[in-house]
């Protein structure tokens, strides 16, 4: 039989033990879920624009701030952030597949982003805690797909909370490097934490000379990708896309009535709990898109506040053992299975929105049942990329008459495109797409009339169909890309980065 001391030493560890084993079993599955869906991905069409730049980085021998690769051969300033094309360009030329690299980043960037989460604030704060941000993650699932949907975003997500990390242990050097690596890496999520830096120190005095001063550094050693953004904002000749967002959002009504009590607690609270507020306050960048803002990137303040608010609510019933059960019980059902969610859309030439409210709408229902829609077909994208190849040369140029299929079959034939993603940066100048392409591709959907006015009218020869595709050569067509070379070739990007590297390790020094 156990002593009363032996009793006590078995429950305090049954306790910890009990909180860290619900947040791992959470966390198993939905890294379960990201391995089951790896024959549908990649599932979004960002990532193929991601493998297309880092394509054409190899082209140009390094970072390129013009992209020759799309709209080509006109092509268009590049701003977007580096970091990620040239992780993806140098694994491409140590011979992993294009597709590969896709499925991989999609199934894993997610599942390493929440386990950093459930660590940072384990570390942080407190196990329990850590168990409720991680229920509180899996609420949204219109959220996770953003997740593996912006993968440049959620690298930077990882980086942002690793450099608050840093910060909390007095770590400043390291701190300023990893969010100044958020700054190369996405242009939101950067601005995000620099805020959530300045608005920590505005509102937790410990924290107010290394905030700013990180914040500040991080400015300056960011200044070379923002000058070239800034530069670049004079190109910018249609926000269509950024504004058809509006019209498509979830709204989760529970987690928005938690992260209102939520934030209420945190604006009473002191120390790091300031934290959560400084992140709320932050995420009003992302308003100019209201789909990220409500459903993607800048849902995740709400995470942290709605956990808040049930980690509030259980340690009131502290003392009261069976409603306590009872309540951890509920708040599981109500989050990973109910999760009731009012989804605004609009009707396709329509003004009038559509409001509908739907349950079981949790991240963890939604991977489940293998919820949301892929636009990856192999053996259609692989044989038409094959057919590409066998009638091309490296420097022709691919257009289709749908945007997102000439970005995708560019990127895994090894082409540069007419076409382009993120439409907001229109090309240098007007140019006739099919002119300057060797091979058209047109979809089965496309009308048949229109489709062979355009083969008549140039002379297409066809070289094959598919399920989706029909491909043709434009025999009369002499155009190629216009490769241009490298602004900061890859021996410098990699002295830069050993550079910084040994910075991070050799930075021992606390704070004064």
């Amino acid at each position: 039989m156990l002593n009363q001391s032996q009793l006590l030493n078995y429950k305090n560890q049954f306790k910890i033990l009990s909180w860290d084993f619900y947040s791992k079993l959470l966390i198993a599955s939905y890294c379960t879920f990201q391995i089951t869906r790896w024959p549908i991905l990649p599932q979004f069409m960002d990532i193929y624009y991601h493998l297309l730049t880092a394509w054409g980085f190899l082209q140009a021998g390094g970072y390129s701030g013009w992209d020759f690769w799309q709209y080509a051969p006109v092509g268009r300033i590049h701003i977007y952030p580096p970091v990620f094309h040239i992780i993806l360009a140098l694994l491409i030329r140590s011979g992993i597949s294009k597709v590969i690299l896709a499925k991989f980043f999609e199934a894993v960037t997610p599942a390493v982003f929440l386990i950093v989460l459930w660590r940072f604030i384990r570390k942080n704060y407190n196990e329990r805690l850590a168990f409720f941000v991680t229920l509180a993650f899996g609420s949204s699932l219109s959220f996770y797909l953003s997740l593996l949907n912006h993968v440049p975003a959620t690298i930077a997500f990882i980086l942002g909370f690793l450099a608050f990390e840093q910060m909390f242990q007095k770590k400043i050097l390291r701190s300023l490097i990893l969010l100044s690596l958020c700054f190369y890496t996405h242009i939101g999520i950067s601005w995000f934490f620099l805020f959530s830096f300045i608005f920590y120190g505005l509102s937790n005095k410990e924290y107010k000379n290394p905030s700013f001063f990180i914040a500040l550094s991080t400015f300056i050693l960011s200044s070379p990708i923002l000058f070239k953004q800034l530069t670049g904002l004079k190109f910018i000749s249609s926000l269509g896309f950024a504004l058809s967002e509006r019209y498509v959002c979830q709204f989760k009504i529970i987690d928005y009535v938690l992260a209102f009590f939520g934030l209420i607690l945190s604006s009473k609270m002191n120390g790091k709990y300031r934290l959560f507020l400084s992140l709320f306050l932050a995420s009003f960048i992302f308003l100019i898109y209201p789909y990220r803002f409500f459903s993607a990137e800048g849902y995740l303040p709400i995470i942290f506040l709605s956990a808040l608010a049930l980690y509030h609510l259980y340690e009131k019933l502290k003392n009261k053992t069976y409603i306590k059960y009872f309540y951890f019980l509920t708040i599981i059902f109500i989050i990973l299975f109910l999760s009731p969610t009012v989804s605004m859309d609009r009707r396709k030439g329509e003004d009038k929105l559509i409001f509908k409210l739907r349950f079981c709408d949790s991240a963890f229902i939604g991977m489940l049942f293998a919820r949301g829609g892929t636009i990856w077909f192999p053996q259609e994208y692989l044989s038409a990329a094959a057919l590409i190849k066998k009638n091309s040369e490296d420097n022709d140029i691919v257009y289709s008459s749908l945007d997102i299929s000439g970005m995708t079959l560019a990127s895994i034939s090894g082409r540069a495109t007419a076409n382009a993603l993120f439409p907001e940066i229109g090309p240098l100048r007007r140019f006739n797409p099919i002119k300057a392409a060797k091979i058209i591709v047109f979809v089965k959907d496309d009308k048949v009339d229109l489709l062979n006015r355009i083969v008549d009218n140039y002379k297409l020869i066809k070289i094959g169909e598919n399920k989706i595709f029909i491909l043709y050569k434009n025999l009369s067509c002499n155009t190629k890309i216009d490769l241009k070379r490298a602004s900061l070739p890859f021996w410098a990007i990699l002295s830069i980065g050993f550079i910084f590297m040994v910075l991070f390790f050799m930075d021992k020094q606390k704070f004064i």
